[in-house]
């Protein structure tokens, strides 16, 4: 693990971030979150650019390019408990995300390290350019977006309080208030956005310091539009009547949502090269998950070529999750280099969500199969996989045979296959899609995890090594992350309060609020 941090990043919001590592996120955001030694408000005033600057240390937020950030929040987090790839370095301690006992050490890791980043410049932002201006509706997309994963880390977290006073600490939101809080500020979000959609000044203030569409706005309100289908998602079993409307919202929104592959959301923020193939490939310390090889083996996917090294003895052979190797050779690497861009929104994610709200009923603009196979079409498309006949294919999941160690071999947990089935129950429908739209976003694991917590869908392996001391169980799988001890350090009125929004014990074993089957 190379302990290098922030690479790249400008001095001065560098420097305001780091001291944000020490003392809580949520102190005093206006104030105290703020770089002495950074210009002033008033020396930027009026300078466009200096918020193009701002805006570009807050786009990683979306995807975190830097390695150590990526390493333990995307490695150890999102692809872990997504499935996409396997952790198999024990880096010298005995608690890890991995085995469900992560120490109190990692648990605050995604809290610690979105929050500043994405408040630091914020705030600036805000100051810089007024609440009406088009930084501040892009600053607060990221925001948004930002907010939606620490959440989806802990659950109750500060949002709709933050900035509103002069307290040192800021209250947290229970759930139901922070989601209708992300929907409110999203909806101003995409107004504010649509009125410069289209610009051409917008790409050359821009265009080298946003990372993922370069300047072009017009697919940030795409991108704000999937974000919006990923909150409806998220609110299927807790409101479901709001969850469709603001899905249909969403899909009927003349902006459009990302479903095309020149849409998708991809970042081109490579300090140090592509973090992804740093952690896996140049340290080492990580393979293709055994979930992943053991349905894409299974279905002949011709997109597995396009995601996985073969293994030194031959085929495609994921690792399972939860045990370590001092030599991972038998297994299949990621397929990645050090150029490639970092995915934060596939293509074909939407096409997805909208199958499951057409199988919920909703109005999702075609019926459930035609979005599901337009969804898999898209993602082959955007990997440069030729579909052939996948779509009519039967085939099930593979039974996953460890290489040296048949200990680790197990039954395939899926009978699910490709071909879609009109007769079948919406169960295994809902399956189907949810298979898919996880294959489809590899490697980025996020969205899986919030849709195995709420559906229990795709269906996994147990871990190999479950040293939960909490109560988690191997089915279920871990449901969220402690709190960080930052907060309980310097806002511990407000994060004990926030620990009696959970309903249960602040540990990995209790579901969020939407995560409800």
């Amino acid at each position: 693990m190379n302990t290098k941090r922030y690479k790249n990043i400008a001095a001065w919001v560098l420097s305001g971030s780091m001291a944000l590592g020490v003392a809580s996120c949520t102190d005093k955001f206006e104030d105290f979150n703020t770089n002495p030694a950074a210009p002033t408000p008033e020396e930027m005033e009026g300078d466009f650019a200096s918020t193009a600057t701002l805006l570009s240390n807050m786009i990683p937020v979306l995807a975190q390019g830097q390695e150590n950030n990526y390493q333990m929040l995307d490695q150890m987090i999102g692809c872990e408990y997504g499935r996409m790839t396997a952790a198999k370095n024990a880096w010298g301690g005995d608690r890890y995300y991995a085995t469900y006992n992560v120490g109190t050490n990692w648990s605050g890791n995604m809290f610690d390290t979105t929050m500043p980043q994405m408040y630091t410049p914020f705030f600036m932002i805000r100051d810089i350019a007024g609440t009406d201006a088009l930084t501040y509706h892009w600053a607060n997309l990221v925001r948004i977006f930002g907010s939606i994963r620490v959440s989806d880390c802990y659950g109750p977290i500060p949002f709709s309080k933050i900035g509103t006073g002069s307290d040192f600490a800021v209250a947290y939101d229970d759930m139901p208030t922070l989601y209708a809080a992300l929907i409110s500020e999203l909806d101003k979000a995409i107004a504010g956005l649509k009125e410069s959609a289209g610009s051409t000044t917008t790409a050359s203030l821009f265009g080298n310091v946003d990372y993922i569409y370069q300047g072009n706005i017009a697919k940030w309100v795409k991108l704000a539009n999937t974000v919006k289908l990923r909150i409806a998602m998220r609110l299927v079993n807790v409101e479901p009547a709001q969850a469709r409307q603001i899905a249909e919202e969403a899909v009927n929104d003349p902006g459009g949502l990302i479903s095309d592959p020149s849409d998708a959301a991809w970042s081109n923020f490579l300090p140090g090269g592509n973090a992804f193939h740093k952690v896996n490939i140049l340290w080492n310390e990580g393979r293709v998950s055994a979930d992943l090889t053991s349905y894409m083996n299974g279905y002949s996917d011709p997109r597995l070529p396009f995601y996985a090294e073969e293994a030194p003895g031959g085929g495609y052979v994921g690792m399972r999750s939860g045990i370590f190797h001092a030599d991972p050779a038998p297994y299949s690497a990621p397929l990645v280099t050090a150029a490639t861009n970092l995915l934060s929104i596939s293509a074909s994610e939407s096409w997805f969500c909208r199958a499951e709200g057409a199988l919920r009923g909703w109005n999702m603009g075609g019926t459930a199969q035609e979005l599901y196979e337009t969804g898999v079409t898209v993602s082959m498309q955007e990997r440069g996989a030729t579909i052939g006949n996948y779509l009519e294919s039967t085939a099930t999941p593979a039974n996953y045979v460890a290489p040296g160690n048949t200990t680790y071999s197990i039954s395939a947990v899926s009978t699910v296959c490709p071909k879609w089935d009109n007769s079948a129950s919406m169960e295994t429908n809902l399956e189907r899609v949810l298979v898919q739209k996880w294959i489809g976003n590899y490697p980025n694991g996020w969205e899986t995890w919030a849709d195995f917590r709420r559906t229990g869908y795709p269906k996994f392996f147990p871990v190999v090594n479950n040293l939960s001391t909490d109560g988690v169980t191997s089915a279920q799988g871990m449901r969220r992350l402690p709190y960080p001890l930052s907060e309980f350090n310097t806002n511990e009125a407000n994060v004990r309060a926030a620990q009696a929004m959970l309903g249960g014990p602040d540990n990995g074993a209790t579901n969020l609020w939407w995560a409800l089957k």
